[in-house]
């Protein structure tokens, strides 16, 4: 029996629960709680920046769904096309790789190789990856992200024609980083490093990650994924401490180092804490009619924790919904009651309440005797 819970994806909005400290002019940071899709804290989210790291990030998103919708496969073979002056892994003389190698070649260095191969094939063709990229931005409500015509450009370092340029803000980064991030097989790519593609030919490193996983990896690759085309504007780290999964976004002239900054101060000021726990006894004793036991105590269906400032009240209202008796049989796990969690006023979870054993009815345990 699941857990049921508002859905409160991207496209919905997020949740403001604290306001930062003030940040340098032009800069801006917001921190993403994953586990509750939500976010913690924000500073500035709406002003814009010119960032190609929001097209990466759209095309990671429009590579994820292909794969999810099985278009493409991690083995699909996909042809090489080699943008000139390239900073990331020399591929040049390799033919093709499998999309699942372009794919984390292209996530943990940046290859804008491997970004215009990847856009082509899931395309299918250039344009028609562009076109995709705009849907998936549509579909995750990151209104404020604008993409230029023509995406990748064809030689590094040429970045995109004026008045072209690909314009987002910090909280639509944000947006587009937890949809990435919540991904299971994305976010184990971002975290490996060291990887051996080609047959073992190529050892590919996280030099400059699309989103940096921990803290030393960031301070090893201060740089962002578009850092090879003079972008290091945007910045995007997660990390996982304790229970507690955050990811941090960061715009400015320091925005790998303020990414940083950001992702400390959330691992010291939240933690995970538990509302009700699997098996746990809620609420007062349930009188059973007719059974051969006269009473049980429900006990909750599911774990549901939450991510709170350490060091104060959880804001929950918590109501508990049971009958006073229930009538024999009572099966083990049959739904007797829920207990409803509000924040703010508003319906916020309910974890349904079980029986935690089976409940013949009495005449049972008569006609047995007899």
């Amino acid at each position: 029996m699941a857990l049921r819970m508002p859905r409160r994806g991207v496209e919905v909005g997020f949740l403001v629960l604290a306001l930062a400290c003030a940040a340098p002019a032009g800069a801006g940071h917001v921190l993403v709680d994953l586990a509750g899709e939500e976010i913690l804290e924000a500073l500035d989210p709406d002003a814009a920046i010119e960032s190609g790291k929001a097209a990466d990030l759209l095309l990671a998103e429009v590579v994820r769904e292909r794969l999810a919708h099985r278009a493409v496969t991690p083995a699909s073979p996909v042809p090489l096309l080699v943008v000139a002056g390239d900073r990331g892994p020399r591929v040049e003389g390799r033919g093709s790789l499998e999309l699942g190698e372009l794919l984390q070649l292209w996530l943990l260095t940046g290859s804008r190789s491997a970004a215009r191969s990847l856009a082509a094939a899931v395309g299918p063709g250039p344009d028609g990856a562009v076109a995709r990229m705009r849907h998936a931005a549509r579909r995750l409500a990151v209104a404020r992200t604008t993409l230029p015509d023509e995406w990748p450009p064809a030689q590094a370092g040429t970045g995109e024609p004026r008045g072209r340029r690909t314009v987002t803000t910090t909280g639509d980064l944000a947006r587009l980083g937890m949809a990435l991030a919540g991904d299971e097989d994305l976010r184990r790519r971002l975290a490996l490093d060291g990887v051996p593609i080609a047959d073992g030919s190529l050892i590919v490193r996280a030099s400059a990650p699309l989103i940096a996983v921990g803290p030393d990896v960031l301070r090893s690759h201060p740089v962002g994924s578009s850092a090879a085309e003079g972008d290091d504007r945007a910045a995007l780290t997660l990390g996982e401490r304790d229970g507690l999964a955050l990811l941090a976004v960061a715009t400015g002239p320091h925005a790998s180092a303020e990414a940083h900054r950001v992702l400390e101060r959330g691992f010291a000021r939240y933690e995970r804490v538990s509302l009700v726990r699997a098996g746990q006894p809620v609420g007062r004793e349930i009188t059973v009619r007719g059974g051969i036991l006269p009473r049980f105590t429900a006990v909750a269906a599911e774990t549901l924790t939450v991510t709170a400032t350490r060091g104060a009240p959880a804001p929950f209202a918590i109501r508990l919904q049971l009958p006073a008796a229930v009538e024999a049989p009572v099966e083990v796990d049959q739904a007797v009651g829920e207990l409803v969690i509000e924040r703010d006023r508003r319906l916020f979870a309910v974890v349904p309440l079980v029986a935690p054993v089976s409940i013949a009815p009495s005449r049972w345990l008569d006609t047995a005797q007899q």
